[in-house]
């Protein structure tokens, strides 16, 4: 599992598709239930804090970007996984990925 993951997952409203039906069949969503919220919150801290101990900078910028999203700039939601996020989902989530040191470096590149 990965950061982006554990980051959507712990959100209130995060769900995941089952296919009562079997594979091919019209999935049904199932909302996480608090205690797997509550564990996916653990790994996501977790997740957090090995981030911050090896690219404090990213960790540093990704959670300037939430505070600002969550103060109404939606400039963060505009493309990419966080678009999908809000569409799919209703979630408003600021994309880790794109905060990551490699990342970070892929796109000063450009």
């Amino acid at each position: 599992m990965n950061l982006r993951f554990y980051v959507y997952a712990s959100e209130p409203g995060a769900f995941y598709n089952t296919y009562p039906n079997g594979s091919g069949s019209r999935p049904v969503p199932v909302e996480y239930t608090p205690g797997e919220r509550e564990e996916n919150t653990r790994k996501r801290d977790a997740a957090f804090g090995e981030w911050q101990e090896l690219d404090p900078e990213g960790y540093r910028l990704w959670q300037l970007a939430s505070v600002a999203m969550q103060g109404g700039d939606s400039s963060e939601l505009a493309d990419g996984w966080s678009l999908m996020m809000v569409q799919r989902h209703s979630v408003r989530i600021v994309d880790p990925c794109k905060y990551c040191r490699q990342c970070r470096g892929r796109n000063s590149a450009r």
